[in-house]
């Protein structure tokens, strides 16, 4: 019994000593491994980094917004090489001023920015008008004019969306505009001063088709 009590008392004695050389152990590790506090500069480098990730995500932010709505307000420019009138150009093309005669084309001579337009019309016995909407693009019609050469033919546009006085016009030749299409093609024959006016896009086609 006495020898069991004295193995008893020896584990304990062990236990005790295993526990307080742990504990020594884990405050000599404390000792050596000390918590370091960041220095100011290293906290400077980390708000100016932290500062530059979030500068960099506004202005990529930015700059897709801007090209978001740059692309939606884009205006998509059709026919842009050919010749445009406006509805004051249609009126002295075609109308009759009581001489007898359509088309007074001695007014574009000398006007700066009529000049293309005063050449085909005076070189051309046949003129074409092709009224179109920009808002309505009729993209048969488009593939169609973009694919012919008309260098030197008087084929002429007018936007009905940016001429929409153009209904109105009553000093004009023998014909009559339909304000419900959104396509209609004027042929003016000089020589024999008559005028052709499709209104269907089977027809217009069948026309330009002949350029």
């Amino acid at each position: 019994m006495a020898r069991v009590q004295q193995v008893k008392e020896q584990n304990k004695k062990t236990a005790v000593n295993n526990k307080n050389n742990t504990a020594k152990s884990k405050a000599e590790l404390a000792k050596t491994n000390p918590k370091r506090e960041a220095t100011k500069n290293e906290i400077l480098f980390f708000r100016l980094g932290m500062s530059i990730i979030a500068l960099t995500l506004i202005t990529v932010a930015i700059i897709f917004t801007i090209r978001y709505f740059m692309n939606n307000d884009e205006e998509v420019v059709v026919y842009e090489d050919l010749i445009h009138i406006t509805t004051n150009d249609l009126k002295y093309l075609t109308y009759d001023d009581g001489s007898g005669v359509y088309g007074d084309f001695a007014y574009f001579n000398g006007l700066a920015d009529k000049e293309d337009l005063a050449e085909v019309i005076n070189t051309n016995n046949l003129i074409y008008v092709y009224f179109y909407r920009s808002s309505k693009i009729n993209e048969e019609i488009q593939t169609i004019i973009e694919g012919l050469d008309l260098e030197g033919k008087a084929f002429l546009l007018l936007d009905l969306d940016k001429n929409t006085n153009v209904f109105d016009l009553t000093e004009k030749g023998d014909f009559t505009l339909d304000n419900t299409r959104d396509n209609m093609l004027l042929i003016f024959n000089v020589e024999a001063q008559t005028f052709q006016l499709e209104i269907r896009v089977v027809d217009i086609v069948r026309e330009i088709n002949k350029l």
